[in-house]
């Protein structure tokens, strides 16, 4: 029933979806795949007290991504604005993986989430900082995993870990995601899940729910409802 209502919207809209653009990220975590040479992805990130994230990212090379982010916190509502500095993000494919063993890419993002200017991270919740990631699709087509651990403040080195996946529903029109972060430190712990509809060849829209049965403390948003459109092409 699902797949006949989706393919009456495909052709009373006419989409032409040839099939997901490679997703650097599920939620909040990164993923082994990165953008092909000449490519790029452009997306807006709506979540909570009416604050934005935007953020591009370029295939520089075919191994290499590199791009920039950055939050807006209240731009939506009547609060003050607070607008962060830029920040870089960089990704370097080492191995695209093979039938047997996983791809690997390392990487640096320095975005993190809530801007508080008086903690020297600069953000409630930290950036991820260095990262590194192994992935690859598993069981069926289109269902991709990743594992990874990060290192997001060196003056006192703690080593986190991730595991995220991208399960097809329908195929190349809606996925399920899914991760879980920080899943060796529990007081920050946050389990994320949401679906990704392609509503063109070029354009996503994500519905997220973030830390879902998260506790409500200071660095903590149980529960946050987010939005988010990316548009991927190529020069």
């Amino acid at each position: 029933m699902l797949k006949k209502m989706l393919s009456l919207l495909l052709v009373f809209f006419n989409f032409n979806i040839a099939s997901f653009a490679v997703k650097t990220y599920v939620v909040d975590t990164p993923t082994y795949g990165s953008l092909s040479y000449g490519s790029y992805d452009f997306g807006f990130r709506c979540f909570s007290s009416g604050n934005v994230l935007s953020n591009i990212d370029f295939g520089v090379f075919k191994f290499l991504n590199i791009g920039m982010s950055w939050e807006i916190d209240k731009l939506i509502g009547y609060d003050n604005i607070k607008v962060a500095i830029p920040t870089l993000n960089v990704k370097l494919k080492i191995y695209e993986g093979s039938m047997v063993l996983p791809g690997i890419a390392i990487g640096y993002d320095g975005q993190g989430y809530f801007i508080d200017t008086s903690l020297k991270s600069g953000y409630v919740q930290k950036a991820r900082g260095l990262y590194f990631v192994l992935g690859r699709e598993i069981f069926f087509d289109g269902f991709i995993l990743n594992i990874g651990a990060n290192v997001n403040d060196f003056s006192v080195v703690k080593v986190y870990g991730f595991i995220n996946s991208m399960i097809p529903i329908f195929k190349e029109i809606m996925y399920f995601m899914t991760e879980y972060d920080n899943i060796n430190y529990f007081p920050d712990a946050r389990l994320n899940w949401g679906l990704k509809v392609s509503l063109s060849e070029y354009l996503d829209v994500d519905c997220i729910v973030r830390d879902c049965f998260g506790k409500d403390d200071i660095t903590r948003v149980p529960n946050e409802r987010i939005l988010k459109l990316s548009y991927s092409g190529k020069f």
